[in-house]
This record gives C-alpha cells, structure tokens and sequence, in this order.
C-alpha cells in the first residue's frame, strides 16, 4: 500500500518526503509528488530545474540488495515503464535517462542509510529547452499526480533481487556501452572506452589495455 500526498508546489519532494517520515512512526512506502518543484537537486551541486513538462516526486523504499546498484535498478525500471509506451529511453551512467536523441531527460537521486532510502525522480515527458530531452516529441495536458503514482507503483511491484540480471538489463538500454566517455571526478578528467559495470555498480573505463574503476563522477559522450 502506497500513501500519497501531492501538493502544488513544494522546495524539494524528498525535503518533503523526509518531513512526512521523520513526523510519524510508519512502515509504509509514502509517495510525494507536486505540480511545481521550486529547488530540485541532482547529484552533487547539480539543479534540477522543473519546466511544465516535468513531473517531480519522491518515495521511500528498500533498497537493493547491492545498496549502490539502488539508483540502477530504478532507471531501469523507468525505462521499462516507457518501454510499455512504446519509448526506448537509454541510460547514461551512473543514474541519468536519455530521450532518443541522448538528451537527458531524467535523473534519480538517491539519499538515505541502511535500509531508510528516499529515491528523488525528476523525468521531462517533454520539453521546452533545447538542451535538454522528453521522453515525448509533443507537449501534451499532464495529469502529474497520475503519472507519479503510476510511476511509483510500476517501481515498488517490480523490484529486481538479482544484481546479476540488473546488471545485464542495465546494459541493454545503455546508451554509451562500448563508446568512448570521459568521467569528471574530483576535478581531473579520464577517458576511455565504457565496457560496463563493476559489482557494486562502478563504471568499468578501458584505455591502453588498463581497466580503471570509477564509483563517482560525471560521465559524457566523447562523441555522438
């Protein structure tokens, strides 16, 4: 059972969701979603800046077996979702959604300890910038409180156990497996080619016959 509360405008959904959980004793999944997100974030000092065609919300949930695969196994979970609508999203590593065009049109931030996670999602169904994808090529009327519930449930009744089927199903919808990428991390930058994952869910980068380990970073296409 899901408990759902959706506001019109919030600072943040996982502030909110946080709020809601620290204000009672409960073992239920909650969902908060709104129609506007004023102070989104994504990973590390990254905004996420929500536009009409957004839809923004928050839900605590277990995570998976391998705590690091968690924000994996959701994007994947996204991009099944999408698929039953007859859209192929990619993803890009570590926990960012690719429209066809390999724009972003997605992302996950996952906060929390043990087994007290909070998932943030931001996904555009389309978009108004240039610069950033949609999962739809046309803008259309949103029920986003609809559309966060449908999402939220497709997650929680659709869990994977196996990081080892994760993993591979990951790597289906890649959208730079093979492919020379560069990785940001803590101001000095790596190329080379990404050949997949590791077993807590690192980035797997070969250059000159040496495999390098990466666990954080920003990752982009050397070329399209």
């Amino acid at each position: 059972m899901i408990r759902h509360l959706h506001v019109s405008e919030c600072d943040s959904t996982q502030d909110l969701l946080k709020e809601q959980l620290n204000n009672q004793e409960c073992n239920e999944n909650i969902l908060i979603s709104c129609e506007h997100q004023t102070q989104g974030r994504g990973r590390g000092e990254n905004k996420w800046t929500a536009m009409p065609g957004t839809i923004c919300f928050s839900l605590n949930l277990k995570p998976h077996p391998v705590m690091s695969y968690t924000a994996i196994e959701i994007s994947v979970l996204i991009t099944k979702f999408f698929n039953q609508q007859g859209k192929n999203l990619k993803l890009k590593w570590p926990n960012d959604l690719w429209d066809k065009n390999l724009k972003k049109c997605g992302g996950i931030l996952i906060q929390g300890s043990q087994n007290n996670f909070y998932a943030g999602i931001g996904i555009n169904l389309f978009s108004a910038d240039e610069n950033l994808g949609g999962v739809f090529e046309d803008e259309f009327e949103i029920d986003k409180k609809k559309w966060a519930k449908d999402l939220a449930e497709f997650i929680l009744n659709n869990r994977y156990q196996s990081s080892t089927e994760l993993s591979k199903d990951w790597l289906l919808h890649c959208g730079h497996l093979n492919r020379e990428v560069e990785i940001s991390e803590s101001g000095e930058k790596y190329q080379g080619v990404f050949v997949g994952l590791g077993e807590f869910g690192e980035a797997l980068i070969v250059s000159q016959d040496e495999t390098k380990k990466f666990f954080n970073g920003t990752l982009r296409l050397v070329s399209r």
